[in-house]
């Protein structure tokens, strides 16, 4: 009886203990399960979503008085979200004091990165390679590799890329190539009455005098020891003292739009024996302000319609550099070359902000701006950093230039509606570092090779984004050492509006170009006016 309470007892117990091991099984509908499934994967795809939005904490793009508008690398918007913008509230006055900056975010983009690249390999003869090494030019930057041969192939070409590239040398050495091969093939050498005076094999066509100035001058150091002659001829001065230039034999003329449509209407230059042309700074040759005289003078010239077959010339090669691609381009030149006849070169950065360039925007009232630029010069001078000052209007540039003198710093001033006389070698002050501040309009703006240059500052905002991109493009250039940096001062509701678009570029750095861009300046001017002057009548 005993052994039989003992045994039963040991079988109640390892039951126990069974039941205690075993966990109990808890069973669910399939749809409930497959639902939670569905959450916990949308929740981890959430959490990764959420981690792009934050982006590197460690690499900061966009840097905000508000540290909690700051926008990261990686950093990204849902379709749908709002961009969350520093400039946005910048239209009152209360945001006065109020800044952000767009960090830099590496090396210059245009410098190639191809240690085994030089000139030689881009069919450009031993003797001009000597010449650009002399000038310090070594490689070639990306423009100049993706453009040389397509010049040199006799194409018209389009280069379109960033400002402070190098686009003069992508035209100007295959061009010069082409006129040393020609010459050396046809046994033209000096002395030889085989090619008339005043008729240029190559012409460079530019807007204004300092740029027509500055590329004569490089050309003078890439053709020493060639067998080449070049010549600059300008405008502003007397009709009667253009029209009585000198005969000579000239294989490249640099001239300035104005000058060369007078020298060829007179006959002054002729241009029967013109094989390249070159429209330096496009974009503002193809706008309201000269396009008519750039067609006027193009119907004057047999132009190469087609590409060349075998490096045979059906007319004058066609080329334009410009750091912009005007919308209007297409449509002007259809009047005279079918723009398919182009071939089009372009870098990645067309069109968009330097990534190497710090760019500040401060919101201030314009009772301080006086102040805070006089400031902001001051440390730069101190530090012998050469500094340009941007105005919109020539007034405002001679009355910054003024204010500054009077108050210690010296300063030169450039705008286009000085004369002549005044204009001469102030320019080359700056670059000399005669003079350490300049004082100036957009004539500065467009294609001038600032390389000494180290700050900009807007003292106003320009009117469009396309002069913002050359204004930038002043500093940061191929040859300078250091980036440099450009300072924006916003006061007014409309210059808001400008440095939102700027911003908001900045923050979708990956998807979006700079808006219009490539618009009409002129005509965006005038659509302001027009917006201001209803603005004022409605009140």
């Amino acid at each position: 009886m005993e052994r039989f309470l003992v045994m039963k007892s040991l079988k109640l117990f390892s039951r126990a203990i069974s039941t205690v091991s075993k966990p109990e099984t808890i069973t669910m509908p399939r749809k409930w399960h497959k639902k939670m499934v569905k959450d916990l994967n949308e929740r981890q795809e959430q959490d990764k979503l959420n981690k792009s939005y934050k982006g590197n904490l460690k690499v900061c793009i966009v840097s905000c008085k508000d540290a909690n508008l700051n926008h990261y690398s990686g950093q990204s918007y849902g379709k749908f979200d709002k961009v969350p913008l520093t400039s946005r509230s910048w239209g009152h006055r209360k945001t006065n004091g109020d800044h952000f900056v767009i960090n830099s975010q590496g090396p210059n983009p245009s410098i190639l990165r191809d240690e085994e690249s030089d000139f030689s390999k881009l069919l450009i003869s031993e003797l001009l390679t000597e010449n650009l090494t002399k000038m310090g030019c070594t490689k070639p930057t990306v423009v100049q590799k993706l453009a040389i041969k397509s010049v040199y192939r006799g194409e018209n070409t389009l280069i379109a890329a960033e400002t402070g590239s190098g686009k003069t040398l992508s035209y100007l050495a295959p061009v010069i190539q082409k006129i040393l091969d020609y010459k050396m093939s046809k046994n033209v050498v000096e002395g030889s009455s085989a090619k008339p005076l005043n008729a240029p094999l190559g012409l460079v066509i530019t807007p204004g005098r300092e740029l027509c100035e500055q590329i004569s001058k490089v050309c003078q150091s890439l053709i020493e020891n060639l067998p080449i002659k070049a010549q600059c001829v300008t405008g502003g001065r007397l009709k009667r003292d253009m029209l009585n230039a000198e005969f000579a034999e000239v294989d490249i003329l640099f001239s300035t739009i104005g000058a060369i449509s007078k020298l060829t209407t007179n006959h002054i230059v002729r241009l029967d024996q013109l094989k390249h042309l070159v429209l330096d700074e496009a974009d503002t040759l193809l706008d309201d302000s000269f396009n008519e005289k750039v067609s006027h003078f193009l119907r004057k010239c047999p132009l190469q319609i087609t590409r060349p077959t075998e490096g045979v010339y059906q007319g004058v090669q066609v080329m334009m550099a410009s750091a912009t691609i005007p919308r209007s381009a297409e449509e002007i030149l259809s009047q005279v070359i079918p723009f398919s006849s182009f071939n089009k070169v372009t870098t990645q950065q067309l069109h968009r902000l330097l990534p190497h360039v710090p760019q500040k925007f401060v919101r201030i009232s314009h009772l301080d701006k006086p102040a805070r630029l006089l400031e902001l010069v001051k440390k730069d001078v101190s530090r012998n950093l050469p500094v340009i000052v941007f105005s919109n209007r020539s007034d405002r540039c001679d009355w910054v230039s003024m204010f500054l003198n009077e108050n210690g710093v010296s300063c030169v001033n450039l705008n286009g509606n000085m004369a002549q006389h005044f204009r001469v070698g102030r320019f080359e002050e700056f670059l000399t570092g005669k003079q350490m501040v300049l004082s100036c309009t957009d004539v500065v703006s467009r294609g001038l090779d600032t390389t000494n240059a180290h700050h900009v500052v807007n003292y106003d905002v320009p009117n469009n984004i396309s002069d913002y991109i050359h204004r930038c493009g002043r500093v940061g250039r191929v040859g300078r050492p250091s980036t440099g940096i450009v300072t924006t001062f916003v006061c007014h509701p409309t210059e808001a509006e400008l440095v939102q678009k700027i911003e908001y570029a900045a923050r979708k750095t990956h998807e979006d170009e700079l808006p219009n861009v490539n618009a009409n300046i002129k005509r965006l001017i005038n659509s302001q006016v027009l917006k201001k002057h209803d603005k004022s009548l409605l009140v």
